[in-house]
């Protein structure tokens, strides 16, 4: 409650009384102002987590410090007979220094003060020292990025892993400051769009980390079941794959759990988890369980004579964009595989041996093939091309809603200026800078509430809350990662061009000045 001063003639408050500002409870904020507090409290919270991991890296820091004092003063070598140094000297050439061989390394005693003081596990102190580390020395730019509140605790710490293998110190510091550039004159962006723009960055920078990282994963393939810590009677199959081979195992799975009626009652992902299961018994197909598949299968099967050919396998599929350049051998550019992220160019040559491809370019008018009357006709027919959806596509790496992760080929084309059904003409053209993928989810949220949308000529999305506030959906796209499926520029704007011309008179006739002074006046001056 806020408290009215007393003022006296002279303008001074009197001491007695304090002047508090008023303040009101979250639950009395209207939506605009929570939203107003939800951001506040972000930037909070990546703020409170640069200083936490600046400080365990301080601790880790002095306990080095400690612990090697605590190593030099193990002995101080005064020794009251030749017994006892003869003792000593055995002992040191046998190794037997117990604090040397089992004692706790500086690391280990800020491990433990550090979990303690946060009650986590041990690995997670270990990592959060680690991170610190990282912070002060290794990512120093992207880590102001995170003091800012640019970047969370969580996008901070894709940069960490996605820059582990950089060993090179100086590509090490152009790989952050370009990544620390990329994140400030961007707006936020979703994790799927900050882990490519990080991999971007680095393939271009440092691209033998690139190399190191395709070794590593290859390594470090694993597959692991184990009891599930949360649910009774249940377990968790987990693994480590290379991104090509992975890819085709997630494709094949829901190629499988796509192959059944549409009548099976089962959801996408139990019949995923089924699927592999049929994989384990060396099945190439999903049986499906609709009732009238069920029912077929209770019938008592009838002799046959003649051999049955098994039903083929599903076909796997999964999307991948790459420059013709980068296909053909001229470039080593990285890729993009739809869900998966940024791939090297090797990998990329190697899943495209025997794909379909579909290739595309902005310039041309990828809506339609035909003559230009069937390619104005198809700006107003609601369903875009084939080609054209590609296109729009390739131009994204997730949903364009904001925050969101969604790969960009499981997903809906929207219309950013709605299709009018019945008057086509009169409602938003099917055409590259009208159309953008939304996932299921938020297609309803834009259409059937008053969230509103919008994309400039760059093709940027830019998305308005239901309180006024805006955001950008796609701050970094394919576009960026594929420069050539950019927009062409539009021409500029009248009043642009008039600027730009009255600079350039300016600037001609201050050439001409200096010229005729140069003229009047030849050196010596």
């Amino acid at each position: 409650m806020s408290q009215a001063a007393e003022v006296d003639p002279t303008g001074s408050v009197d001491a007695n009384e304090s002047v508090e500002p008023e303040l009101r409870a979250d639950d009395e904020l209207g939506a605009a102002e929570l939203i107003e507090v939800l951001n506040h409290c972000a930037g909070l919270a990546s703020s409170t987590a640069h200083r936490m991991m600046t400080v365990a890296s301080l601790i880790h820091d002095e306990r080095e410090i400690d612990s090697a004092q605590r190593r030099a003063q193990t002995h101080d070598g005064e020794l009251d007979s030749i017994e006892a140094f003869e003792e000593l000297s055995a002992r040191a050439a046998a190794g037997e220094d117990p604090c040397a061989r089992f004692g706790p390394s500086g690391l280990e005693l800020a491990v433990a003060e550090v979990g303690a003081t946060l009650t986590v596990t041990p690995t997670e102190a270990r990592e959060l020292i680690a991170a610190g580390d990282a912070l002060r020395y290794r990512l120093l730019f992207t880590g102001h990025a995170l003091a800012c509140g640019r970047i969370d605790k969580k996008r901070f710490l894709i940069a960490l892993k996605r820059t582990d293998l950089v060993t090179d110190a100086d590509e090490m510091q152009t790989v952050d400051a370009h990544l620390a550039e990329a994140i400030f004159a961007r707006a936020p962006m979703s994790t799927t769009r900050f882990t490519a723009m990080v991999d971007a960055i680095v393939a271009k920078w440092a691209p033998d980390a690139v190399r190191r990282r395709r070794e590593r994963v290859t390594d470090n393939r694993k597959v692991t079941v184990a009891p599930d810590r949360f649910t009774p009677g249940q377990s968790r199959v987990s693994g480590s794959l290379p991104i090509a081979d992975a890819a085709a195992f997630d494709a094949r799975l829901s190629a499988m759990a796509t192959s059944v009626h549409p009548a099976d009652p089962r959801t996408l992902a139990q019949r995923r988890a089924d699927a592999l299961i049929a994989l384990a018994r060396g099945e190439q197909q999903l049986a499906c369980t609709c009732d009238d598949c069920s029912a077929r299968e209770t019938k008592s099967p009838e002799p046959q004579t003649e051999s049955v050919t098994p039903p083929s396998a599903p076909r796997a599929t999964f999307h991948i964009v790459v420059n013709l350049s980068t296909l053909v051998g001229a470039d080593d550019d990285p890729a993009f595989l739809d869900g998966h992220g940024v791939v090297d160019a090797d990998t990329a040559r190697t899943l495209l041996a025997e794909a379909r491809r579909t290739y595309l370019h902005p310039g041309t008018q990828a809506h339609s093939e035909g003559s230009p009357d069937a390619i104005t006709t198809s700006m107003w027919n609601h369903t875009p091309s084939k080609k054209l959806q590609a296109l729009v596509r390739a131009g994204e790496l997730c949903c364009t809603f904001p925050g969101c992760n969604a790969p960009v080929w499981q997903i809906d084309v929207d219309h950013t200026v709605p299709f009018d059904h019945r008057r086509p003409r009169r409602g938003g053209p099917t055409a590259e800078r009208n159309l953008k993928p939304l996932c299921r989810f938020h297609h309803r949220i834009k259409t059937f509430t008053s969230w509103q949308d919008y994309q400039d000529e760059f093709l940027t999305a830019w998305f308005t809350t239901p309180t006024g506030h805006m955001f950008v959906g796609n701050a970094y796209s394919g576009r960026d990662l594929f420069g050539r499926l950019a927009p062409i520029r539009p021409p500029d704007h009248p009043a642009r061009v008039r600027h730009d011309t009255l600079r350039d008179d300016g600037a001609r006739r201050q050439r001409r000045v200096d010229d005729r002074w140069n003229r009047a006046n030849p050196p010596p001056f």
